[in-house]
């Protein structure tokens, strides 16, 4: 008959296994709270945001300077697919057209018969529609993360991480999983509201469809201008 014999862990083992738990948990109870606060932020808003596939919405635009005039109120609408498809057009009477297909950008301007063509850069800090069409993962690289909560929504503030003049501070509101609202504020404290409605999730689109929608060819006559 063979015999097993089941050894127990020592009582030096038991004692050492404790004694690094214990450690493991002071030494987070050192780290600030504000740090576990950011990083389940950004893992709710990553969330979020990770899904979407597609996004398309209806949009209000409204800039406010500094002293809290305001410079500009325009309407339009915006579409985003992945990865860094972006398409946001500005109705008359101050018509634009933002459109990249992930690679290069064209800025449109009807008014002027002018388009600008240069290379998108695919950064969630230099391109908050990112975020939309794929960037999430850049989130923590790019962003600190703090979030606010009422009955109805959250708001996520993102504050960015390196200092690249471009952006104060970026706000994203969802009511449930859909966002409702974009609010950005530049290096001069001038302040973008922009009130999506009409919201549409992870519509399905074929290629061609895609293609339509997130490539431009410059109407016969426009000034081409490329900035590389």
């Amino acid at each position: 008959m063979s015999t097993f014999v089941v050894s127990r862990p020592s009582f030096f083992a038991l004692q050492q296994s404790r004694l690094a738990c214990s450690l493991c948990l002071m030494l987070a109870c050192l780290l600030p709270p504000a740090v576990f606060a950011e990083e389940v932020a950004a893992a709710q808003l990553k969330a979020l945001l990770q899904p979407l596939i597609t996004l398309r919405a209806d949009f209000r635009q409204r800039i406010f300077a500094a002293d809290g005039y305001e410079i500009q109120n325009s309407q339009g609408e915006m579409q985003v697919a992945r990865p860094g498809k972006l398409r946001w057009i500005i109705a008359p009477p101050m018509e634009q057209w933002l459109i990249s297909d992930g690679s290069t950008l064209w800025l449109y301007d009807p008014d002027l018969e002018q388009v600008i063509i240069r290379p998108f850069q695919q950064s969630v800090a230099d391109t908050p529609a990112m975020l939309f069409s794929g960037g999430a993962d850049q989130l923590e690289q790019s962003y600190t993360v703090s979030v606010s909560r009422t009955d109805t929504a959250a708001t996520y503030v993102l504050k960015p991480i390196a200092s690249t003049g471009l952006y104060e501070q970026i706000g994203l509101v969802f009511e449930g999983e859909t966002p409702t609202q974009i609010v950005i504020v530049d290096s001069l404290a001038q302040r973008t509201e922009i009130i999506l409605s009409n919201v549409q999730r992870n519509v399905a689109m074929d290629a061609e469809t895609l293609d339509a929608l997130f490539s431009f060819i410059p109407p016969p006559g426009v000034d081409i201008l490329q900035d590389d």
